[in-house]
């Protein structure tokens, strides 16, 4: 009968359901240091160094840690070597967290990487550590010196000091309160010292100021509202975790010393003492449970799970759903509806007589079974709830069977776990709570690579991790070669529908466990470069990493192949490397260039790439202004070209710059303005400023020197007279020859410097068509009218009638165009 577990606490009912007969055969658990895990994890068996044994009494004498599921079977063993552990215990992902004596913290996993280590720190090496508390995520340490050292996150190890609570003797008990669990986010500890209780943190020290103690053990609830607190006189309290209110009290039997506390639940604590477990209700109400060997307890989320040398069990407060169906004498509708399956399997009439009386209810008789389906432990107390959920079911039109689907499937689940071959007894409600791919990463601790397959099948979900598992485990105990190994590999992943999301982990352990060749090889399936490249180079393929950055097409990849070249390569051979690759050189060459980095000389140097090697002095000088040391630069820099048969061109240009440059600092000589010199000109800026000053006849040497174009020359120094304002010259080189640029440039010169007397003498030497229109410009409307007539240009004429203001001069042009349009 379902309700034979039941156990009756005033209106409130705990079940006490046999988990498993224990497989671990011959074990005395009083024998040993315990770590059971959470979560129906494993339990950490190492024998207790600090008790005398007999020897040939145990069955384990050595200073290894055993593993076992929570049924009993062996999961393995960690090999421990070291000082007097203080403490160990088990962390949210399933590793062994073990504290030693000097401070050192070695985190075991049960996947046989290797194990990880970090220190507490100097003080913990310098005094010792006594004693350790942990929770899912971190520890607090207490040393020898009665100081505690906290780490928050044991994955990211960085220990700091609570403040000091100046205990002058050890405590009798202190716990934890994990920092979710505190309203300042930030762990604290709980220290019952004389008769009182004190709350320590990182900022200080609040002393409770209770007087009831001594307190031999202290327990904080699941979700960090009660403390239950047990006094050496035996006395228990169940308190608010500020300490303000009292709940409930308590004695304790006095046949045993109390050896733990536990939470049911958040509103019942379980009490071990020796072979008796004690639950103290929310009024102080109690129930004694008897076993044949001192319990242990592990704290749930809904229960505690008691286990001792023979039995694992599972105490939990049974919910509103189970009560309302199984319940004796209720009448609820989902009681009736369980009853209604009972009748119908014996072909009895009364069977429709109930469905009818409950048709209204029927929708939540059908998820009251459904939910007390998912409460209760026994797996044929399961189907016929979900027998019975069917049946309403059927019942209803508009009913949505999904939430029945999923119950069937996590109950599956949850049953497939809860087997004695994986001993992973789980309720529902600790399923829910924590993500899918951790409960099938537990089945890879375990190497259960067959279930986990079936699980995430059932379950919709991809199984990537379950291969990646399989292949690394594969790999660790293979004794093969690279190459048969890689064919069993490939021919187990080939078979899959759709390729692995990475091959990253696998090559990782290969190359861990010597397998090189396999790793290169499992590599060259790895979809996503930037996870390629990085362990490439951790393996010494700097060639092959190169080439996957290259074609990732990420520049950014093939910047981190070339830093880390740069870093472990000698610079020569560092050059010879990303020579062999032009596209990494490249961007090499524009990154030192961007950052003006001296490296690039002698990569230049070293690639024989004269060429470059003289653009980069080039680029060193533009802002050099010292005209001897530009020089000497510069001519650097020819000898360099002169090495380059592909830059003759370079080189000529090279050439004219030094004499350029050469003259510049003979004509910056002869000035006595620093402002005014000619060093870093261009050629038509020279030419410009030497004719500025008057120097015609320089500027005619320097023209010939350099021969520069006479129509360019016609420009520059059209451009100077006007500027100089030297009507004259500038008239003696309009008449001096015919002129090569025309004499368009004269007028446009002139108007721009707004000398249009000066430019109306250029415009007669125009050419005819343009003539009326550059009088126009100017303001010259006469000229205009008459060089219009002259082109014979009516249109022109009538925008200088419109133009013009002078009445006589609009009547001769009115005239002219009439004369024009009628011949």
């Amino acid at each position: 009968m379902t309700t034979a577990e039941w156990h009756a606490l005033q209106d409130t009912f705990y079940r006490k359901h046999r988990l498993y007969q224990m497989q671990w055969a011959g074990l005395d658990l009083s024998k040993f240091r315990i770590a059971a895990s959470s979560f129906a994890g494993p339990i950490a068996l190492q024998r207790d160094d600090r008790l005398l044994l007999e020897a040939g009494s145990a069955p384990m004498l050595d200073s290894s840690i055993h593993v076992y599921s929570a049924s009993g079977q062996t999961i393995g063993t960690i090999e421990y070597e070291g000082l007097h552990m203080a403490g160990f215990s088990w962390n949210a992902r399933e590793e062994l967290v073990c504290v030693q004596e000097d401070g050192n913290v070695r985190v075991f996993s049960l996947s046989g990487r290797d194990p990880v280590s970090f220190s507490l720190g100097p003080e913990a090496r310098e005094h010792g550590v006594a004693e350790c508390c942990f929770w899912d995520q971190g520890l607090v340490a207490m040393t020898q010196d009665l100081r505690f050292i906290y780490v928050n996150d044991i994955g990211e190890p960085k220990p700091r000091m609570l403040a000091d609570a100046q205990l002058t003797e050890p405590p009798h008990c202190w716990t934890v309160v994990p920092p979710h669990l505190t309203l300042s986010r930030h762990v604290e500890v709980l220290v019952a010292t004389g008769a009182t209780v004190l709350c320590v943190d990182a900022a200080g020290v609040q002393d409770q100021l209770l007087d009831q103690g001594p307190y031999a053990r202290i327990s904080v609830s699941p979700n960090g509202r009660l403390a239950a607190l047990c006094s050496l006189q035996g006395r228990i309290q169940v308190v608010s975790i500020d300490f303000q209110r009292s709940f409930s009290e308590c004695t304790a039997p006095a046949s045993s010393a109390l050896a733990d506390i536990a939470w049911c639940g958040s509103d019942a604590a379980v009490l071990s003492f020796g072979d008796e477990a004690l639950l103290v209700g929310p009024f102080g109400d109690t129930l004694s449970f008897e076993f044949d060997a001192p319990v242990h307890l592990v704290q749930e989320l809904d229960g505690v799970r008691m286990f001792t040398d023979d039995v694992h069990e599972l105490l939990s407060k049974v919910g509103e759903d189970s009560k309302s169906v199984f319940q004796i004498g209720s009448t609820a509708p989902a009681a009736l509806l369980y009853d209604a399956v009972d009748t119908m399997r014996a072909h009895s009439s009364r069977a429709d007589e109930i469905v009818r009386s409950i048709r209204d209810d029927m929708p939540q008789a059908v998820d009251t079974c459904i939910a007390a389906a998912g409460a209760e432990p026994d797996v044929g107390v399961q189907q016929a709830l979900l027998r019975a959920a069917s049946l309403g079911k059927s019942f209803l039109t508009a009913y949505n069977g999904d939430k029945l689907v999923d119950m069937c499937r996590s109950l599956r689940v949850v049953n497939s776990l809860a087997s004695y071959a994986v001993g992973i007894p789980v309720t529902l409600v600790q399923f829910h709570s924590l993500p899918f791919e951790e409960w099938v990463e537990r089945l890879l601790h375990r190497n259960l690579h067959q279930l986990a397959l079936r699980i995430c099948a059932h379950m919709d979900a991809p199984a990537d991790q379950v291969y990646v598992h399989w292949a690394c485990a594969k790999i660790r105990a293979s004794t093969i070669d690279d190459d048969a190994l890689y064919r069993i590999l490939r021919e187990r992943l080939d078979t899959l529908p759709r390729a692995i999301a990475s091959y990253v982990d696998i090559a990782e352990v290969a190359n861990a466990c010597g397998f090189q060749r396999l790793a290169i090889r499992l590599l060259l399936h790895e979809p996503r470069a930037a996870s390629q490249v990085p362990l490439l180079i951790s393996m010494g393929q700097d060639d092959a990493a190169m080439d996957a950055a290259m074609r990732s097409g990420d520049a950014d990849l093939v910047y981190f192949v070339i830093f880390h070249l740069f870093k472990a390569l000698s610079l020569g051979d560092f050059f010879q490397t990303i020579a062999r690759t032009p596209a990494a050189a490249r961007l090499f060459e524009k990154y030192c260039t961007d950052m003006d980095a001296p490296v690039l000389e002698d990569y230049y140097f070293q690639d024989d790439a004269f060429a470059k090697s003289a653009r980069l002095i080039v680029v060193e000088n533009l802002h050099e202004s010292d005209a001897v040391k530009l020089v000497a630069n510069l001519k650097v820099a020819l000898k360099m070209l002169h090495n380059d048969k592909a830059s003759v061109l370079e080189a000529r240009a090279m050439d004219q710059q030094i004499k350029l440059l050469q003259v510049q600092q003979q004509f910056s000589r002869d000035i006595s303005n620093e402002e005014d010199s000619y060093i870093g000109l261009t050629l038509n800026e020279t030419l410009a400023r030497t004719l500025a000053a008057g120097n015609y006849s320089r500027a005619t040497k320097l023209r010939t020197d350099f021969k520069v174009p006479e129509r360019r020359f016609y420009y520059i120094k059209v451009h100077a007279l006007v500027g100089r304002r030297d009507w004259a010259e500038l008239a003696r080189l309009a008449h001096a020859r015919k002129s090569p640029i025309g004499y368009r440039p004269f007028v446009d010169e002139c108007v721009a410097a707004l000398q249009y007397q000066e430019a109306a003498k250029y415009v007669p030497k125009c050419d005819v068509q343009d003539r009326a229109a550059l009088f126009m410009r100017i303001g010259f409307y006469h000229e205009a009218a008459q060089a219009a007539v002259q082109a014979r240009d009516v249109d022109t004429l009538r925008q200088v009638h419109a133009a013009a203001t002078d009445p006589t001069l609009q009547h001769d042009i009115a005239q002219q165009i009439e004369q024009l349009t009628s011949r």
